[in-house]
């Protein structure tokens, strides 16, 4: 089975959203066409953005409970134990990398174009949502399976 981690602006908007890339993503995770790993880091990341005016507005507090319910029992949690550094701009895309390593994923899915354009680390494939679906969908016609 595919196993990758979504940074934390696909989980939140892929929960929040009604359509796109990050919704089809969450989706497919929902449906098990693929195991998400992640880590408290990026669990606390969700908790944070979703407390945000932005998506205060959007989404219920029941609809937060609910999807950071859904997370603590369906997604696999890491424990990072390898630091990755300098290989993205930011200290934090390296922490998402780092997360990555740890759960033994073969994509991390992301919406931060400055790490899609890092593109590989590893045997780690970085792609957007959209890309990502794309893998999803070939995964599931070379199984036989309807999209």
């Amino acid at each position: 089975m595919i196993r990758a981690v979504l940074d934390v602006n696909v989980i939140v908007s892929g929960f929040s959203a009604p359509a796109g890339g990050p919704a089809e993503v969450v989706a497919a995770w929902s449906v098990g066409n693929f195991e998400l790993v992640i880590s408290e880091h990026i669990y606390r990341g969700a908790i944070r953005t979703w407390s945000t005016p932005y998506f205060r507005a959007r989404v219920t507090p029941d609809q937060v409970q609910a999807n950071l319910d859904r997370l603590r029992t369906q997604a696999t949690f890491v424990v990072p134990v390898d630091t990755v550094q300098g290989v993205a701009n930011d200290k934090e895309d390296d922490l998402v990398l780092a997360k990555a390593v740890a759960g033994g994923v073969t994509f991390l899915v992301t919406g931060d174009y400055g790490l899609q354009r890092v593109e590989r680390y590893g045997d780690i494939a970085i792609l957007s949502p959209r890309a990502f679906r794309d893998v999803l969908d070939a995964e599931a016609l070379r199984r036989g399976e309807p999209k």
